[in-house]
């Protein structure tokens, strides 16, 4: 590990894509974006672990469906602003964060998809922002209430989430560099591992690399907890009025899960697997994860 912070710059990746940021909430945001104005707007939120880079492979072929797509390094990560941590990493502040993207960008509504505590994100503006989400791409991710009940009645089957959540709820501001690796590959497939190495090692070093930029671990260690957070009373028993697309492994642990993200929906509901992934079908198979969000959305009233 690099003994000084590294430039932001190290996640400026060039592609098909423009890079550029929105002011909200005091703080300016790094969006990663493609495709034409005006066609319809999805929103890819990254986990506590990753950074917009880990979408950049979807981004252009969402683009060339017919979307226009933003990547968001959240407050904290990246080449985003990074205030000081601790009240300005709650779910309340990160959901009008969101929220705030998609006005910034000059929409009403928008698609929020997000993997790990980006899928909290996207099921909590869903819940505190009705109004700007017309759908909701939830990646092996759930509603911090719901994903908490769900490890509560079965932790043994979420021992990992357990050890990395307790961590981050200790007094402390940095992350052992063995957590980023030991998150992704609890998280995708050891075919993947094997077969993608190359693609497995770049996404490993590039979250290396954002780990070391300055600030942006203790932005880590706030958003981890999201997972399970605690929300605003109102917000309890609400229930997500626009259509959710569950996307998940497959794995037995997930259907509790599931089952309480079936129950918070009030409009459509659809779960399903990618052939070739695990938790992470961005990374792992790219075409699959774009084809079954395009194949839903036809299908969506």
């Amino acid at each position: 590990m690099s003994s000084q912070p590294l430039s932001p710059s190290v996640v400026e990746l060039k592609g098909d894509f423009e890079h550029e940021f929105v002011h909200t909430h005091g703080i300016r945001l790094h969006v990663v974006t493609a495709g034409e104005k005006g066609n319809p707007l999805i929103v890819l939120i990254h986990g506590s672990f990753g950074g917009w880079f880990e979408f950049r492979d979807v981004i252009t072929p969402l683009a060339n469906k017919g979307f226009r797509v933003a990547a968001v390094d959240l407050r904290g990560f990246g080449m985003s602003d990074k205030p000081p941590a601790g009240g300005g990493q709650d779910i309340r502040t990160l959901t009008g964060d969101i929220s705030g993207v998609i006005q910034g960008l000059g929409y009403d509504t928008a698609i929020v998809a997000g993997n790990d505590t980006g899928a909290s994100l996207a099921w909590s503006v869903a819940i505190d922002k009705p109004e700007r989400v017309s759908g909701v791409v939830s990646i092996s991710g759930a509603f911090p209430v719901d994903f908490r009940r769900s490890i509560a009645a079965r932790p043994w089957d979420f021992m990992y989430l357990l050890v990395s959540s307790i961590w981050c709820r200790l007094p402390v501001r940095t992350v052992p560099q063995k957590f980023y690796k030991a998150e992704l590959d609890n998280n995708t497939s050891s075919k993947f591992r094997k077969n993608n190495a190359l693609i497995y090692e770049e996404f490993l070093r590039l979250r290396h690399a954002a780990s070391q930029i300055g600030n942006v671990q203790r932005g880590t260690v706030y958003n981890h907890r999201l997972l399970t957070s605690g929300v605003p009373l109102r917000w309890l028993e609400r229930r997500v009025e626009s259509p959710v697309l569950f996307l998940h492994s497959g794995q037995r642990l997930w259907l509790p899960v599931i089952r309480r993200a079936r129950a918070r929906t009030a409009s459509g509901f659809e779960e399903t697997t990618i052939r070739k992934a695990k938790n992470m079908p961005h990374m792992e198979n790219p075409t699959g994860f774009v084809d079954a969000i395009f194949s839903w959305l036809r299908l969506t009233p």
